[in-house]
């Protein structure tokens, strides 16, 4: 024969075990000695449990716990005030690194401008007189067409076993 388990003896002495497991549970509390002699222990001690009244709050505690929520509200209202100070101040300094550390790229780029623009000033007449251009186009041409037959033109490597 089984027992009944612990919380089904506890929910049969607070009466939260109802319905058909309800019944039968009673039905075996009272042909099982032990099971019985368990629900009447759980029963004297829910009895007992729902005897205690809950204590009597202190006179002040309404005003103590608003006055902790008010103080706990102020500490929050200085720190969103505290960190909508600070992300400006934090911007800026960013912004600062940033830009010091773009202004020594753009040093060097506005140098390598001047150095193109000397370059292209120097060799401009020569390029002109040899048409560089025309065999520069001509290059580039062959070298797209070269390229295009060599994707297409590829070698199949079939390896044949004897």
């Amino acid at each position: 024969m089984t027992h009944l388990t612990d919380t089904q003896l506890q929910g049969l002495a607070d009466g939260t075990l109802r319905g058909p497991e309800g019944m039968s549970a009673r039905e075996h509390c009272e042909d099982c000695s032990g099971c019985g002699a368990e629900l009447a222990l759980y029963a004297a001690l829910a009895g007992k449990l729902s005897a205690l009244r809950d204590p009597a709050p202190p006179a002040d505690f309404t005003a103590t716990v608003l006055a902790a929520a008010e103080a706990r509200e102020t500490q929050l209202v200085q720190r969103r005030h505290t960190l909508l100070a600070a992300l400006p101040a934090a911007a800026m300094a960013i912004v600062a690194i940033v830009g010091w550390a773009l202004s020594a790229q753009v040093n060097r780029l506005i140098d390598g401008v001047m150095w193109m623009r000397l370059v292209v000033g120097v060799l401009s007449p020569v390029v002109e007189t040899v048409r560089v251009p025309l065999v520069l186009g001509a290059l580039a041409f062959v070298t797209v067409v070269l390229a295009a037959l060599s994707r297409t033109l590829r070698p199949s490597h079939r390896v044949t076993t004897s």
